[in-house]
């Protein structure tokens, strides 16, 4: 670390952080990375450059005028080095490199160089419960989330998240306008932590939903049938009545169910076929 930067103590290999919380670090974030414990971290975002292959420059004015940076990629003799070292240990994300380099051109295959470094450091540091999301749009996007798919394992893959940046572009005779950024979404391991976005209902979503009634409150009814099959009897009839045509029955998981119907229903509704689910319901 420079001077001028907070400084890291010696890394270790706990998962007991060696920084401070909101602390800032205006260097390469290659350097910040490994100078971090391992297991420490609980989330990352990233917004990196997206090898848009332009040169971006600070606006006159602003504080950081004349500033520039040119969003463009080649190898250097420390990318030679690591991807070398890449392709003797893990051939699979080797592979991706060149991939990009066969498919997109040299420059692809640098950007990737540059991402994986920092992306191999991110999972390190990373906690089991932990996340990343990568800002990305569509000039390197597929590339990364074959990247991501790598380093991060594919069942880790959470979400790909559409981002509408904008609601109108001058229009083109070309193509159709691109007004999204996408934002990858992986854990670091099946004991990942996410808080998912919750509001209560209004009165008048639950006036227009619940519209019956009983003794425990108000209720709805849904349709137990689905587009995936669940075994040979999710397509026999249930009380004489078979599924629509081109659907199967699929009754809801039990955590998909209240309280009340899981004490009734217990552990051994899991283990039940599909139609067995629905007369269990």
């Amino acid at each position: 670390m420079s001077e001028n930067h907070p400084k890291l103590e010696e890394r270790g290999t706990g998962n007991k952080a060696n920084w401070k919380n909101r602390t800032i670090w205006t260097r390469d974030n290659l350097h910040v990375l490994r100078g971090l414990n391992s297991k420490s971290v609980d989330l990352i975002y990233l917004d990196p450059p997206f090898n848009s292959n332009q040169e971006f420059e600070a606006p006159i004015g602003s504080q950081a005028a004349g500033a520039a940076f040119k969003d463009a990629w080649t190898f250097d003799d420390a990318d030679r080095v690591y991807l070398a070292l890449l392709q003797e240990r893990d051939p699979a994300t080797f592979a991706v490199f060149d991939t990009a380099r066969l498919a997109h051109g040299k420059g692809m295959a640098a950007y990737l160089g540059m991402m994986a470094q920092r992306l191999v450091e991110m999972h390190r540091v990373l906690k089991p419960t932990g996340n990343v999301y990568l800002h990305c749009d569509p000039t390197a996007s597929h590339y990364l989330k074959i990247l991501m798919d790598s380093l991060f394992g594919r069942p880790n893959f959470r979400n790909e998240i559409v981002w509408k940046r904008a609601n109108a572009h001058p229009l083109s005779i070309r193509r159709f306008e691109t007004i999204t950024d996408t934002i990858l979404y992986y854990a670091k391991t099946k004991s990942f932590v996410f808080h998912g976005d919750q509001k209560p209902m209004s009165k008048d979503q639950i006036d227009a939903l619940y519209t019956f009634k009983d003794k425990r409150g108000r209720f709805t009814t849904t349709d137990l049938s689905g587009g995936k099959a669940g075994g040979n009897d999710s397509y026999l009839p249930f009380n004489g009545v078979s599924p629509p045509a081109g659907r199967a029955w699929a009754p809801p998981q039990l955590s998909k169910l209240p309280e009340w119907a899981t004490a009734i229903l217990d552990n051994s509704y899991a283990k039940l076929g599909q139609l067995e689910k629905c007369y269990a319901l």
